[in-house]
C-alpha cells in the first residue's frame, strides 16, 4: 500500500525538482550586488529578488503593489504621532508613522460593544497561543477578566450580574445559577 503511494509521488517530486523556475526578468539591478533582479512568487504574492541568491538575499515589494498604511486617529504612546495600521506576519497591527524613526507598535483590539463588568474598560475578543478565541478587558493585565463565552451588554434580572452568550440564542449568569433566554442580539464587533 506504501509502495503504491510513494512510487508515483517520488516520480512527480524527481519532475518538479528538474524543472527550470518560474521568474520574470527585469531591468533593475541589486543594490547590493548588481546582479539583475527577477520578479518571483512567495508567500504573500509577487516580489522583487536578486537573481544571485542564495548567495545574494537582497529583496523587496514590487513596485506599486505593497499597501499602503491605512491612517487612523490613535496616537503613538512613544512620540505621541499618528499610528497606521500596517500588515505583518501575524496579521494587521498598529505602528507609528514615524517608522523607522520611532518603532512604537501595539496589537489591533477588536471591541465587541460591552463593558467590563469588573472595572468598566472595553470588553475586547482575543485569541490564545493556540488559536482558541475568548473575551477579556481591554484594561489587562490592570483588569484580568476574561470569559469563554461572549458577553452581553445586559445584566443578570436576578442578582445584575454579568451575562454570557449560549448556544441556541440563550443566556447564562456569571454570578448566580439564572439560566434563560438571551434579552437581544449581541452588538456587532468594531476593530480598533
Amino acid at each position: 500500500m506504501v509502495r503504491d503511494f510513494y512510487k508515483p509521488l517520488e516520480a512527480a517530486l524527481k519532475v518538479a525538482a528538474d524543472a527550470p523556475r518560474v521568474e520574470e526578468e527585469t531591468d533593475e539591478k541589486c543594490e547590493k550586488c548588481g546582479r539583475p533582479m527577477v520578479v518571483r512568487w512567495g508567500r504573500f504574492g509577487r516580489f522583487l529578488a536578486c537573481s544571485g541568491f542564495p548567495e545574494c538575499k537582497n529583496s523587496r515589494p514590487l513596485a506599486g503593489e505593497e499597501e499602503a498604511p491605512e491612517a487612523t486617529d490613535e496616537k503613538c504612546d512613544v512620540c505621541g504621532a499618528a499610528m497606521v495600521v500596517r500588515r505583518g506576519r501575524y496579521g494587521p497591527f498598529l505602528a507609528c508613522s514615524n517608522y523607522p524613526t520611532c518603532k512604537g507598535s501595539r496589537r489591533l483590539l477588536s471591541k465587541i460593544g460591552v463593558t467590563c463588568p469588573e472595572d468598566g474598560g472595553e470588553v475586547v475578543s482575543r485569541r490564545t497561543r493556540k488559536g482558541r478565541l475568548f473575551y477579556g478587558c481591554s484594561n489587562y493585565p490592570q483588569c484580568r477578566f476574561t470569559s469563554w463565552s461572549r458577553p452581553l451588554a445586559e445584566r443578570c434580572p436576578n442578582c445584575e450580574g454579568p451575562l454570557v452568550a449560549q448556544a441556541g440564542g440563550k443566556a447564562k449568569c456569571l454570578k448566580c445559577a439564572w439560566r434563560g433566554r438571551a434579552p437581544s442580539k449581541p452588538p456587532a464587533e468594531v476593530t480598533v
